[in-house]
Parts: C-alpha cells; sequence; structure tokens
C-alpha cells in the first residue's frame, strides 16, 4: 500500500509499505494491505513502518484503497 506523511513542513515520507502502526486516541492500530477504510485521530509519537519509525506530531490518519494518508503536526 502506498503511505504518505504529511507535515507542515511538507512531506515526510512518500512510499510502499505493507504494514503501518500508530497510537490513537483509543489505543494503538495497525493497518496492514487491503484494511478497510478508516479515519483516526491520532495521537502524537511514532509511527511504525516496514520503510522505519517517524516521530509524528498530533493529527489524522485516513486509509482508502491501500491508501494510507497521515496528516501532523
Amino acid at each position: 500500500m502506498k503511505i504518505e506523511i504529511i507535515t507542515p513542513q511538507g512531506i515526510v515520507h512518500e512510499g510502499e509499505v505493507h504494514r503501518v502502526q500508530f497510537c490513537s486516541t483509543t489505543g494503538w492500530m495497525e493497518v496492514l494491505d487491503g484494511h478497510a477504510p478508516l479515519i483516526a485521530e491520532l495521537r502524537p509519537g511514532k509511527v511504525v513502518t516496514d520503510a522505519g519509525d517517524f516521530d509524528c506530531g498530533a493529527g489524522v490518519v485516513k486509509v482508502k484503497e491501500d491508501n494510507v494518508r497521515i496528516v501532523c503536526e
């Protein structure tokens, strides 16, 4: 699936991954290939992917059709 991590400074990461883990306001979540559509509020912390770990501030995660977009501080 394709991932984009976007901050006010621009795109921090863009590429292909098979797994994304992050902490939402309801706890840790994991998104795998083929995940159902999802919108979640992101808590500040690490976003963990196959391509590495990324520090993100508060934001929003949107999953739709094997695309994950994270917009954060």
